[in-house]
Formats: C-alpha cells, sequence, structure tokens
C-alpha cells in the first residue's frame, strides 16, 4: 500500500523527471513548474514518494466545486505497482463530499493511454 502525501518544494525537481517522460504522450507543458509550485502552495498537488524522497508519481487536483483530477503521471519505472490507483482513491476520498468528480483522459485510439482509461473507469468514470 503507497501513502499519499502533499508536495514540498523538495519534491519538485524529482515531479519534473516524470513531465518530462510523459511530455511525448500529454504534449508540451511549458509552464508546468510554475503551476507545480502554485498547487503545492494550495495544497492540491499530493504524490507518492520513494524511500529517498523521490517521487513515483503524481496529482494536480482542481478543488469543489469544480473538483477535477486536473493532472496524473506515474513514473514508468514505477508504473503497475498501484500508484496511479492510491493517487486516485486518495483523491476522491478528499472531494468525498462534492456532488462530482472530472477527470480528462486519452481517447480510446490512444494505445499509450490505455492504463489510464483502465484506472479512471475502475473508479467509475
Amino acid at each position: 500500500m503507497w501513502v499519499v502525501a502533499e508536495v514540498g518544494r523538495s519534491n519538485v525537481a524529482s515531479w519534473l523527471e516524470i513531465v518530462r517522460e510523459v511530455e511525448p504522450l500529454f504534449g508540451p507543458m511549458p509552464d508546468f513548474e510554475a503551476t507545480l509550485t502554485t498547487n503545492i502552495a494550495r495544497t492540491t498537488a499530493t504524490c507518492v514518494r520513494d524511500a529517498s524522497g523521490g517521487v513515483l508519481g503524481g496529482a494536480l487536483l482542481r478543488v469543489p466545486p469544480n473538483a477535477q483530477i486536473a493532472w496524473l503521471a506515474v513514473r514508468s519505472s514505477a508504473r503497475g505497482r498501484g500508484i496511479g490507483r492510491a493517487l486516485v482513491a486518495d483523491a476522491l476520498l478528499r472531494y468525498a463530499f462534492a456532488v462530482e468528480v472530472v477527470v480528462d483522459t486519452f481517447g480510446e485510439d490512444n494505445i499509450e493511454g490505455g492504463p489510464a482509461r483502465r484506472l479512471y473507469e475502475s473508479f467509475g468514470f
């Protein structure tokens, strides 16, 4: 079982490694560091870290009334270990009082997006 924690400034460099890793799938994210810093200040950035503090996966959340899992990615070397599931479950617990929680994911035409679609579908999205 993974523990999801809020992100601190010390986690930014590790998180940006994941951003660079998923950019081919998500597209360019030139202002991501500023977005991450804003979410850290708002406490809407969550992550799963390894024993050394490296970020294995992370999520950026939007607060109700427009509750949304705005961004979620898991480091390729850590996929298939339940990290994405832990991040989604944590977001849903945080926003259990919300009327609706929204996620955006890849269409069926995107083969590489299949794992993300299946993850969200397993939660009923």
